[in-house]
């Protein structure tokens, strides 16, 4: 393990109230903003953070994200965010989270998924860059913390657009991976009338940049919903949802 990284690391959070919706839950994008943060103060200490694997003209991109959801943390609720790096396949890294309550119920479980590339070119860098690093996995961590799945897309129709906007871009230039869930649940080709999302599978196919227009499209199948966007270069994301009941649960 790299000087003063943890095996993993715990983030206390206070659910805050601009970070929820419908019925004071939090939202998709909120998750994924508090797990960013926390793999960042995971990494920082060894030297592995945004800023210090910047000046070696690399960064960790976000490929595919997949949580299953019990209930979604409420506005001022105090829970606990828990990561670790789970392992490496090749060239991808696999990190794992849990929310849990101030009573030590699981909130959350999921896993990103992501990969380590060359910021000016944006070339795929070898698995090994990252075990050059010295962040070691945690491969027989005990929680549920499975692979993101391949998932088929149904019959698609189109349901607007969406211009990407300044406020949309981070420090690397193009569409920060949070906002994708936002735009998931705007485009969701139902109306979700107070339901909560209970299992969540992002997939981020390719950058999307300033200026870009990406075409959206949605459908169902069964109890799975969809939504995709694509701009002039090819798919930008595609996601799948499963609402739960009204209540949140």
């Amino acid at each position: 393990m790299a000087q003063n990284i943890q095996t993993e690391y715990q983030f206390p959070i206070k659910i805050a109230s601009y970070d929820v919706g419908e019925g004071d839950r939090l939202r998709l994008s909120a998750v994924l903003r508090y797990q960013q943060e926390a793999a960042e103060q995971h990494l920082r200490p060894g030297g592995l953070g945004w800023k210090d694997l910047g000046e070696q003209g690399i960064a960790f991109v976000a490929s595919r994200w997949h949580a299953t959801i019990r209930r979604m943390p409420a506005m001022e609720e105090a829970v606990t965010l828990t990561t670790w790096h789970r392992e490496r396949k090749g060239p991808r890294f696999l990190r794992c989270y849990e929310w849990m309550d101030a009573a030590g119920e699981v909130l959350i479980q999921g896993v990103m998924q992501f990969a380590l590339v060359a910021v000016e070119d944006h070339r795929l860098l070898r698995g090994d860059e990252f075990m050059r690093l010295a962040a070691m996995p945690e491969p027989r961590r005990g929680v549920a913390c499975t692979d993101p799945e391949r998932f088929r897309l149904p019959a698609m129709e189109t349901v607007g657009e969406y211009r990407v906007r300044r406020s949309d871009i981070d420090r690397n230039g193009h569409m920060n991976n949070t906002h994708y869930a936002d735009l998931l649940w705007d485009f969701l080709p139902v109306e979700p009338a107070g339901r909560q999302p209970v299992d969540v599978q992002l997939h981020f196919a390719g950058e999307s940049r300033l200026g870009d227009t990406l075409t959206m499209t949605a459908g169902t199948e069964g109890e799975s919903l969809f939504v995709r966007g694509d701009h002039d270069r090819g798919s930008a994301f595609a996601a799948r949802v499963v609402l739960g009941a009204a209540d949140g649960i």
